[in-house]
């Protein structure tokens, strides 16, 4: 059987401005994992202990694809309601945290691999990074708002790529955009241009940013999980 032509709705990428706006709380947990991960860097330059090894990133990482979930179950309801209830939306997290905490765990085991290869291979190995990432994008929200098993989770993101590839490649390329290249210079673009003379304001400044391009894919991530993975669209 021929497979249906793929539909792309770019409008996602505007509507959930509108979207992120009633429901600022999907920043609330990207920014206690980002403050989280300011001070843990602080606590290693002071103490020379090396906490930021590759345990600890590793560690990091798995709190900010937690808190990724969160947001997305927030975003999930925003788009539904149009507003949602940072209460609820924390006590579906709750509920849902075992299987959040797996695939996180599964997502950042294979981005680990992939980033490793880097290291190897050089050029090759940031394609490979990319590759997972694609292949990956739908984890979080396949556990989180999906009614995924963690375990089962990759898997499923697999496929939904798989069905919508295109769909797949510009979220990608979004959030890598975002998480890549704009969260991680933002330190240093706001020390060097507001004048501020403190790199610790600088950078809980820099976590504020990310936490709100994390909000912000989370939101466009929901729907198009949503949009990819039931037919007719749930809303």
């Amino acid at each position: 059987m021929k497979r249906p032509r793929e539909r792309i709705d770019l409008s996602v990428y505007v509507r959930g401005v509108s979207v992120f706006a009633r429901n600022p709380t999907v920043i609330v947990l990207p920014l206690l994992a980002g403050v989280i991960g300011v001070l843990v860097e602080q606590i290693s330059d002071v103490t020379g202990a090396g906490l930021l090894g590759s345990v600890t990133s590793f560690l990091l990482l798995l709190l900010q694809l937690f808190a990724l979930g969160v947001s997305i179950i927030i975003a999930d309801a925003g788009w539904r309601r149009g507003s949602a209830s940072f209460d609820d939306a924390w006590q579906d997290a709750r509920n849902k945290s075992r299987d959040i905490l797996f695939a996180s765990f599964g997502f950042t085991f294979v981005l680990s691999i992939a980033q490793y290869a880097t290291q190897i291979v050089g050029a090759v190995g940031v394609v490979l990074m990319a590759l997972a990432a694609y292949g990956l994008i739908y984890t979080i929200a396949a556990a989180a708002i999906g009614g995924i098993p963690g375990g089962a989770a990759i898997n499923v993101s697999i496929e939904r790529v798989r069905s919508a590839p295109l769909t797949a490649a510009i979220l990608t390329a979004v959030s890598l955009v975002f998480f890549l290249y704009f969260g991680p210079s933002a330190d240093a673009l706001i020390f060097d241009a507001s004048g501020i003379g403190s790199p610790i304001v600088a950078m809980l400044l820099g976590a504020l940013v990310r936490a709100i391009l994390t909000g912000y894919v989370a939101i466009v991530m929901a729907k198009v999980y949503a949009d990819v993975s039931f037919t007719p669209p749930r809303w």
